[in-house]
């Protein structure tokens, strides 16, 4: 007896047949796939940035990552329109543009990386993307009339408006940490306290406590607050007034990280608990830095390392810090008769440009640095009565404008602030029975908003003490 099976087909045979059939299927896929991948070029798959980092610190990042790996990409297939100046970096399937400086508030940047291509293919293509950076809303010292709170506000420049941050009696200066304010008050017999105002939603947290610092002593004066960018510690000036007289007059540092309590910074420059405090006329963080410029009584200059972990740099000397430049590596500070740009690297000075336009008047004030060549001066007449008639000229290089600022007559000038992009100013201006702050375009001059106040945070950047007002 026979069998005859030719016409039945083995089990899985049919199923080797499928398999080689997708097989075949997803290599012409892939094929194709590569194929039109070679002629269409890399594309960008995300973005990523910090729409307020962009216009509060320089040296940010725009990160373009695209859907493959990339050639090298040269800085100038980059362009950013508006223009700002940047450096181009690219690794992988990454692209990271850089910007030097910080960029200006609510604007649309066009930003175009030409020509890409995947390395081994021919096809290229552009990665196109816009950002748009943040806008700012800046806090202001507003004193309480008829009994009334002295009250701290955040005003929205493109906004108007003011929502009262927190309140109080005898607030005479604050500084921002990340998530909380330091309030520095005073009583009316000239003591001292400062509070970390815990925030929420851009107010005083009412469910978190506010944690009163315990002050060097139980009596004495606190003024000169600042507090670095990081957020990490805050600083102030300090007389202790529990004998009746001033004494061991100096600058505190309050670590956050640490116990929270008030530690001098001794006269070689760290901070040291129980020691006499190092003298101080001016003084501010260095921005982006744990450190911080200090002009001493004898009018030298000390570079500080707040946390204690370097050893403080000696500086020369000067007769005031006008303020900080670009990054915050350059001090603008006056010797003698000369102006100079201090690089706090290594102590080198060279002469600031101040074309004679610049220095035809009687008065010649404050310098409020915009950029590493852009600088705001206050400067001014001498009327009859002996009052100054203020006015504001802006330097860039060699060419000098006027800013058309509009002083009262009856007013002075008591700061002139620069926002962290250089793109505003905060002039502070006061009266015999009142205080203003104008904030203008740092170019053109035009009022951007006007606040009943003593004081905006910008302020708070520039070296303060003794004499510095």
């Amino acid at each position: 007896m026979s069998t005859d099976v030719r016409g039945t087909p083995a089990p899985g045979r049919p199923l080797r047949r499928r398999f080689v059939a997708v097989v075949a299927v997803l290599a012409l896929i892939g094929a194709l796939a590569a194929i039109v991948g070679s002629h269409q070029g890399p594309r960008l798959r995300s973005v990523s940035y910090s729409a307020t980092d962009l216009v509060s610190r320089p040296a940010q990042r725009l990160i373009l990552t695209a859907n493959q790996a990339l050639q090298r990409v040269a800085p100038s297939d980059v362009v950013v329109s508006p223009a700002a100046a940047h450096t181009v970096t690219s690794s992988g399937n990454t692209v990271a543009v850089q910007f030097d400086g910080p960029l200006a508030y609510d604007r649309t940047y066009a930003v175009v990386v030409r020509h890409v291509r995947a390395p081994g293919q021919a096809a290229t293509s552009d990665l196109r993307t816009t950002i748009h950076t943040g806008t700012t809303d800046v806090l202001a010292l507003v004193p309480g009339t008829n009994g009334a709170h002295d009250r701290i506000v955040s005003r929205g420049l493109a906004t108007g408006g003011t929502d009262t941050v927190f309140q109080g009696t005898g607030i005479t200066g604050f500084a921002r940490l990340a998530r909380s304010l330091v309030v520095l008050s005073d009583t009316a017999d000239g003591t001292s306290s400062i509070d970390i105002v815990p925030l929420a939603d851009g107010r005083q947290d009412p469910a978190v406590p506010v944690e009163h610092i315990t002050m060097p002593s139980a009596r004495g004066h606190a003024s000169a607050l600042h507090a670095a960018d990081d957020g990490a510690s805050f600083g102030f000036v300090y007389a202790d007034t529990t004998t009746g007289r001033s004494q061991d007059v100096g600058l505190y540092d309050v670590d956050l990280t640490g116990t929270h309590m008030p530690t001098a910074i001794a006269a070689d420059g760290r901070p040291t608990t129980g020691a006499t405090p190092m003298t101080v006329r001016q003084w501010a963080y260095v921005p982006r830095t744990e450190s911080a410029l200090v002009r001493t009584t004898d009018d030298s200059l000390v570079l500080v390392d707040m946390s204690g972990r370097t050893d403080a740099a000696r500086l020369g000397s000067a007769t005031y810090v006008h303020g900080f430049v670009g990054a915050g590596t350059t001090a603008v500070v006056e010797a003698g008769d000369a102006i100079v740009r201090l690089d706090l690297t290594d102590g080198d000075r060279a002469a600031l440009t101040a074309p004679a336009a610049s220095t035809r008047a009687r008065y010649l004030g404050r310098i409020a640095a915009l950029t590493d060549s852009s600088y705001v001066r206050l400067v001014g007449d001498v009327r009859a009565d002996g009052t100054i008639a203020a006015r504001l000229v802006r330097v860039d290089g060699e060419h000098v404008s006027d800013l058309e600022v509009h002083i009262p007559s009856d007013a002075s000038v008591t700061a002139v602030c620069p926002s962290p992009n250089g793109q505003f100013l905060a002039i502070t201006t006061r009266a015999a029975d009142s205080s203003l702050v104008s904030v203008v375009d740092a170019t053109s001059g035009a009022l951007e908003a006007s606040l009943d106040g003593v004081t905006l945070d910008w302020c708070a950047a520039l070296p303060s003490g003794a004499d510095a007002g």
